[in-house]
């Protein structure tokens, strides 16, 4: 894995980081254990790990985009920048063992299917 400022991230054992700068083969950041108020400055390998060839319960895990929609949210997807323009209505599935967010078929919910299709975008949204 290696670190982007695009994507976010959390601690293995599931503090809340901020990533400052990456720089020289670093990623300089701030880290809240979890429960806590304060942060603490640190650096981390490019890769996410703390301490090099060892596992630490500071390395950094990445956060999937849908971590916080729940089965049958209504959501927007598309296929390719292309069709942005072109958005069906759907309800979250969950995540392909891909990455990618999956939705049940022809607009319906879990309560009515098991099939699902991927998508290779997808955003919540609100009627």
């Amino acid at each position: 894995m290696k670190i982007s400022k695009d994507k976010k991230y959390k601690l293995r054992m599931g503090g809340d980081i901020k990533i400052y700068e990456i720089l020289d083969g670093y990623v300089f950041g701030a880290y809240r254990f979890k429960g806590s108020k304060e942060f603490n400055a640190d650096r981390w390998e490019c890769n996410g790990n703390y301490l090099l060839d060892s596992e630490s319960c500071l390395d950094l895990i990445e956060i999937s985009p849908y971590a916080d929609f729940k089965i049958d949210d209504k959501v927007l997807v598309w296929d390719g920048e292309y069709q942005r323009h072109n958005k069906h209505k759907r309800h979250f599935a969950g995540v392909s063992e891909l990455g990618d967010p999956l939705t049940w078929i022809d607009g319906l919910t879990s309560f009515t299917t098991n099939e699902k299709t991927a998508w290779e975008n997808c955003e919540k949204y609100n009627d």
